[in-house]
């Protein structure tokens, strides 16, 4: 995968899931009392502080990355 299109491929059915089952898990009118156990939650805490801090230090690696890429072809 060596373009941002074939990233995008990948990615976007992932997040449309991901937010499908938010939003169909959230509509319910009686949540399955498994999701209120104390190990779903801490579960959750920890996915949610994983992808999005893999996410910005991906993003902060790749923003340092092309900087000195720039300036080295200034």
């Amino acid at each position: 995968m060596s373009s941002e299109f074939d990233w995008f491929m990948v990615t976007m059915p992932i997040f449309a899931i991901a937010v499908y089952l938010i939003v169909m898990v959230g509509a319910m009118e009686k949540q399955p009392k498994f999701l209120e156990g104390p190990g779903v939650k801490k579960f959750v805490e920890w996915a949610f502080v994983g992808l999005f801090g893999g996410g910005v230090l991906y993003s902060f690696f790749y923003m340092i990355k092309w900087f000195f890429y720039l300036v080295g072809n200034y």
